[in-house]
């Protein structure tokens, strides 16, 4: 009864999904999306298809790296790669290019999904994380496809959520053939939400198996190539966030007179936003993707281009971990760790739970909620360089003793290709 309940709202609400797409349509390239696929309507796959679906650029990320691995010991596999968002599509697209088809996600109703399905011929469906769609698991149900959990999380908040609606997650759960869980928390949690314990195990983090590449010959910010000891990024920053950790820096450069903020917003929206908030805090700055504006002098730069974080985490000194100071959940706190940098991290850290909890009792995390908080932390950092080389080193070790899942994954999902 409640998914009926469910799609006839989500049929109520189409139109306004209609206006949204065509609104990200008048934004730049990388919003624009067809909006034809969002409804199913795909090119006609020739044969059987694995079909992998994530929402966003994180979840992107850990689907690339699975698809990578089967496709070295299985070459032929025709896969179709479905994304939610614009920059889930382009890790995906730039990532995997012509070796995959790659689609936006259809909607959750019933006729659209019915004919994706159709066009698609999925012999499997691989979610990533955490993505559970009614209609989408009750016809693959229907129609005897397996589904397979990949990389799932499940906090206790989002458990608590759907037990709230109880009668259609049951439903949902008991459409997984086999969920593969990042950790031993969130495998009870889906257990307990329906899912067979035979079919829930767990397999770690894919992140942690994760190949980073530095992608600059220059690295970051030129000007500060040589600077030492005193700079610090603020990673993948949402609204609420920035204006927070501008305080922040303020009381850093009055311990620290020569310390540096690298600023990187998550959307690129965002980055005018962000740069006049800069000039409004009286801080000097420089913007990444404008080469005019760089010196040595600024206080603060100004991240606004795509896929370089790793380079501004190789630049920086210590990494705040946005996304964590409000209710966003966090981001991928395991690049920075990978490149040994002492991690700090709002305490909204849901979405990487297991990850943050293994670096914090590792030695190589920190939380904090206020600017005066991340300030004293930053501070005692800088102060002492063998402290901040003996965190960073715990981190990088958290990451190194986590690696394995990738093979557990590959090793579950073989028997339903």
């Amino acid at each position: 009864m409640l998914r009926y309940l469910y799609t006839i709202i989500y049929y109520l609400c189409a139109p306004l999904l209609c206006i949204r797409w065509v609104y990200k349509s008048f934004k730049p390239p990388q919003y624009r999306e067809p909006m034809r696929e969002r409804f199913g309507f795909v090119a006609k796959q020739k044969s059987e298809s694995v079909w992998f679906h994530a929402v966003s650029m994180g979840e992107s990320i850990a689907a690339k790296t699975i698809i990578t691995e089967l496709l070295k010991q299985q070459p032929h596999l025709n896969i179709v790669v479905t994304t939610t968002t614009p920059t889930g599509a382009r890790q995906i697209i730039e990532g995997l290019g012509d070796k995959v088809t790659h689609h936006f996600s259809p909607c959750d109703l019933p006729g659209t999904i019915k004919r994706f399905v159709r066009r698609i011929k999925p012999k499997a469906l691989i979610i990533m994380e955490t993505e559970l769609w009614p209609n989408w698991l009750h016809h693959m149900r229907k129609e005897n496809i397996p589904v397979v959990l990949a990389n799932a999380r499940m906090s206790q908040k989002s458990a608590d959520k759907y037990l709230k609606i109880k009668s259609l997650s049951t439903s949902m759960m008991q459409s997984f053939s086999k969920v593969l869980a990042v950790g031993e928390h969130d495998c009870e949690r889906f257990i307990k939400l329906g899912v067979s314990p035979e079919n829930c195990q767990t397999t770690g983090n894919i992140k942690f198996d994760q190949e980073f590449q530095l992608n600059g010959a220059n690295g970051y910010f030129p000007p500060w190539s040589s600077h030492q000891d005193a700079v610090w990024l603020a990673a993948s920053t949402h609204k609420g966030e920035d204006q927070l950790l501008l305080e922040a820096h303020r009381f850093v450069i009055d311990a620290f007179p020569q310390a540096k903020l690298i600023i990187v917003p998550r959307h690129p929206e965002r980055f005018d936003d962000v740069a006049r908030m800069i000039e409004d805090n009286d801080f000097s700055y420089a913007r990444r993707s404008d080469a005019e504006s760089w010196e040595s002098s600024v206080d603060v730069l100004l991240g606004d281009t795509m896929g370089e974080l790793m380079l501004a985490y190789e630049l920086a000194d210590v990494a705040f971990v946005a996304g964590s100071l409000v209710p966003v959940g966090g981001h991928n706190m395991i690049e920075p760790a990978v490149l040994g940098k002492p991690i700090i991290s709002g305490p909204h850290v849901h979405n990487f739970q297991e990850i943050f909890r293994e670096l914090e009792e590792g030695g190589g995390a920190f939380k904090a909620g206020t600017a005066r908080q991340i300030s004293d932390i930053v501070i005692e950092l800088f102060k002492n360089e063998a402290y901040r080389e003996k965190v960073g080193n715990q981190a990088k070790a958290v990451v190194e003793k986590s690696r394995g899942a990738l093979k557990r994954t590959v090793k579950a999902l073989v028997p339903f290709l």
